[in-house]
């Protein structure tokens, strides 16, 4: 009978010793979690160049797109002369052409729309408009978009083209329809408007 009873109290001692055992493992993986997380979040204030990076939600610019060049960014030159060649004192009769250059004055390329659509050019002589390139019928078929990929500082010349010293109105902007006007010193301005920006007036005189 004692023999049964010392044998029982050396089973349930070792039982006993076992679940402490037990216990006591869970509370050393339990303390080890809370002790490197503790560390770990130490270590990321003040070693912050060690965290993985945040994934970003922005997606890289395409490759070879250009955007619009922003506001402020181009500059629009009026010019005046006969053909391609600046000048502001045309000779009785000299018929002088019109034409613009534009440039990207921004740090970076961009796209620029300077199609007919949106390019104009206006005589005036004193606060009076004598011809305004909205007149010309031609412009209801012919008004296009021209897009212009611009490079910083690299100036981009229009085709010119020729104006017949006549007056504008409804009827029209070219000698079939207008007078002419008045030449011997008169002076005169130019300004061209592409797309929404205007140039700088240019004087020039029609003997």
């Amino acid at each position: 009978m004692s023999t049964q009873r010392n044998r029982t109290s050396a089973t349930t001692y070792r039982n006993r010793r076992i679940i402490a055992l037990a216990v006591l493992a869970i509370l050393v993986v339990i303390v080890w979690n809370v002790v490197s997380g503790i560390v770990g979040f130490v270590s990321g204030i003040f070693n912050p160049g060690q965290a993985k990076p945040a994934a970003t939600a922005s997606a890289p610019a395409t490759p070879g797109v250009l955007a619009d060049c922003a506001p402020g960014t181009v500059a629009i030159q009026a010019n005046v002369g006969i053909d391609s060649a600046p000048q502001n004192v045309f000779a009785a009769k000299v018929k002088p052409s019109f034409w613009f250059t534009v440039t990207n004055t921004g740090s970076v390329a961009c796209n620029f729309n300077a199609g007919s659509k949106v390019s104009f050019f206006t005589v005036t002589s004193g606060k009076e408009v004598i011809w305004d390139n909205k007149d010309c019928k031609t412009r209801a078929t012919s008004d296009t978009d021209y897009i212009l990929a611009l490079q910083p500082g690299a100036p981009i010349a229009a085709t010119p083209s020729v104006w017949d010293r006549v007056s504008s109105s409804s009827k029209g902007c070219d000698a079939t329809t207008e007078k002419t006007v008045a030449g011997g010193g008169a002076s005169y301005h130019l300004v061209a408007t592409v797309n929404g920006v205007k140039s700088p007036d240019v004087q020039f005189i029609l003997n």
